[in-house]
């Protein structure tokens, strides 16, 4: 099958973690997707992402600073690969889409949920698939957990618990994560928790909760070591942050979530947290509970069971029996139905980003929907959003209501900020 040509739109931090997920996917066996060009408003990104490209591939894609200029000058082009900034996700994925490129946008979608539904409507007019990076789904210890739930190993489940504590008054990664009309903390980190929240325990009919802006004043990270350093590819120059970045947007959600099942989710995630930080995911049901180890570590799945009874080991598979990864991803993981697994946090990384890429030109070439479609994500961006909507209207919102906008005043306001941008 001849593979898809695509291109890097987005050739900062995240561009560069998606083409090594690119190169992996390539060293695999499975490749049926290549790099055919690179594009970045700045041209010494485009320019050094290229030379990056061909360091690791052996062969260095044309650099341009045009979407349009590039569709022009590449032959065969079929599909874009956008991680620009969460605030440029709509005008870059038009501009694709518009050109007849297939999608495979970052996570979160849009800033706002009307921003989702217009890059939705925007692939529909096109006739184009539009894929969104959500990786945390993919890493097989969820897919474990998932397949435990569906198996029935906890029974039905009753209560879910997602929390995470820590932060300080620390810049996290960037400054732009802090500000209310660039995408916030809780937007741009949040989608991840909500979508593996959705992804665990299904439709959502309401949310009660509400947001903070705990620290309205953050300092840079401290200088950290070399190896912590190549281990996250958003950090770079520290030395070129502001001494002092002023935030807009709030740090911090509390909310109680209600599925269409009757569970419930307990959601914390609250970037300001002092103290003891915290990362805890758990699932209760009608006869166990499943500790979920977090993502991206490879740590093992817990089963706890009524009397006493913990499983810790590959036993745990044989309470799911419907769990087996696609034969891309055992590949590049080692095995069908792992337990656990030990690699580094950027090969981890890497993988999950490969899977992302093989999925989309798959989706091209059998004219299929890509797992995380526009509308999941547009749904997970509702579901960060739906906390803060809830604290400002001071009632619980169902995710309709999220979802067609009639409940949006935070998401209002930045609609506006941004058109007096």
């Amino acid at each position: 099958m001849q593979r898809v040509k695509y291109a890097a739109v987005g050739c900062s931090g995240m561009g560069r973690r998606h083409l090594h997920g690119y190169a992996k996917l390539r060293d695999s066996g499975h490749g049926n997707i290549e790099l055919a060009a690179v594009c970045d408003l700045d041209a010494s990104l485009a320019n050094a992402l290229a030379d990056e490209a061909g360091s690791l591939t052996g062969s260095r894609p044309p650099a341009f600073t045009s979407v349009a200029e590039m569709v022009a000058s590449v032959p065969g082009l079929e599909a874009a690969d956008i991680t620009t900034d969460a605030g440029s996700h709509l005008s870059v994925s038009r501009a694709c889409l518009g050109a007849g490129l297939h999608v495979l946008c970052e996570k979160p979608l849009g800033l706002t949920v009307a921003e989702c539904r217009e890059i939705i409507e925007a692939g529909r007019t096109a006739g184009r698939i539009v894929s969104v990076a959500e990786n945390f789904r993919r890493d097989p210890m969820n897919r474990l957990v998932k397949a435990l739930i569906d198996d029935g190993a906890i029974g039905a489940p009753r209560l879910m618990r997602e929390e995470s504590i820590g932060g300080t008054d620390l810049i996290v990664t960037a400054p732009w994560r802090h500000f209310k009309h660039t995408g916030t903390v809780i937007v741009d980190s949040g989608v991840h928790n909500a979508d593996i929240i959705r992804f665990y325990l299904g439709e959502i009919v309401s949310v009660y909760g509400e947001s903070r802006l705990h620290e309205p004043l953050r300092r840079p990270q401290p200088q950290v070591d070399a190896a912590a350093a190549q281990r996250d590819s958003w950090w770079g120059a520290r030395s070129q942050l502001p001494a002092i970045t002023k935030a807009t947007g709030e740090d911090a959600i509390y909310a109680q979530i209600r599925f269409a099942s009757g569970a419930i989710c307990q959601w914390v995630l609250d970037r300001a947290g002092h103290g003891l930080p915290r990362d805890e995911r758990v699932i209760y049901g009608a006869k166990g509970s499943i500790a979920a180890p977090g993502d991206r570590n490879g740590r093992p799945v817990v089963l706890h069971l009524d009397g006493g009874l913990s499983i810790t080991d590959e036993r745990i598979l044989d309470f799911a029996p419907s769990y087996r990864l696609n034969p891309v991803a055992a590949t590049l993981f080692g095995d069908a139905r792992p337990w656990r697994y030990d690699f580094g946090f950027n090969d981890v990384d890497q993988k999950l980003l490969a899977l992302q890429l093989h999925e989309l030109a798959d989706c091209i070439r059998q004219g299929t929907a890509p797992e995380v479609t526009g509308a999941e994500a547009m749904a997970d961006v509702a579901l960060a959003y739906a906390p803060v909507e809830s604290g400002r209207l001071g009632r619980a919102v169902t995710m309709d209501e999220i979802l067609n906008g009639s409940a949006s005043p935070y998401q209002d306001e930045i609609a506006a900020l941004r058109r007096s941008a």
